[in-house]
């Protein structure tokens, strides 16, 4: 591992666990090891920096859902995958990065959301049409619309003054949209999919426990 790579790696880890303006420049020197001026040489700045770690952040997360995408047995085990991770991250991710990120470093927010945003739709679709394929979705939806309506639906789920954050855990709010979403395009071969994983997997899936209490 270069220093470079060792940098964002613990810079990234930092931000994430306590927001991104808590963390200055001096404090990744501290936490590395690595002297502020050889930050400084190998990154122009704290936003250089940052633009990097959302990178190897982005990279690491695509990297995780090609792996559930390879071990996935059908379209409903790679969407409940992807609930997994999707929770993780909420999980580990302090909200406050996401809101210094806005707030403090609009420009790379706004590339970031916009990049994201698109791949985020297109693989929504992806998923969606290959469920078409697979049956467990009903052939006649419109996967783009469909789709959008998902994306939207996710996005407000960061919206304070819907879902404030001291009366709803993002985790189950996330659960509850996307698992909800996709019994409601199932056909009956879907729902008895989806049916019989969160059986087999009640334990990991903080709504379905709620819900067995």
């Amino acid at each position: 591992m270069t220093i470079k790579e060792r940098i964002v790696l613990q810079a990234s880890e930092m931000f994430i666990r306590s927001g991104i303006k808590a963390i200055t420049m001096d404090d990744i020197a501290n936490e590395t090891g690595v002297s502020k001026r050889t930050i400084y040489e190998i990154f122009t700045d704290k936003n250089n920096l940052l633009k990097n770690c959302i990178d190897h952040m982005d990279t690491k997360f695509r990297q995780e859902k090609e792996v559930a995408g390879s071990e996935a047995k059908n379209i409903i085990d790679l969407i409940f995958s992807f609930i997994k991770i999707g929770v993780k991250a909420i999980n580990i991710i302090n909200p406050l990065f996401n809101s210094d990120l806005k707030k403090y470093h609009y420009q790379i927010w706004k590339e970031t959301y916009r990049l994201s945003d698109e791949m985020h739709r297109t693989h929504i679709q992806s998923v969606i049409k290959q469920g078409v394929d697979e049956g467990v979705f009903r052939d006649n939806i419109d996967v783009e619309i469909v789709g959008m309506l998902l994306s939207e639906q996710l996005r407000i789920m960061s919206d304070e003054a819907i879902f404030p954050s001291v009366r709803f855990s993002k985790a189950v709010v996330f659960e509850n949209i996307v698992i909800n979403f996709f019994r409601g395009i199932a056909t009956k071969k879907g729902l008895d999919l989806i049916e019989n994983y969160m059986d087999k997997e009640s334990d990991q899936f903080v709504t379905v426990r709620k819900n067995k209490k």
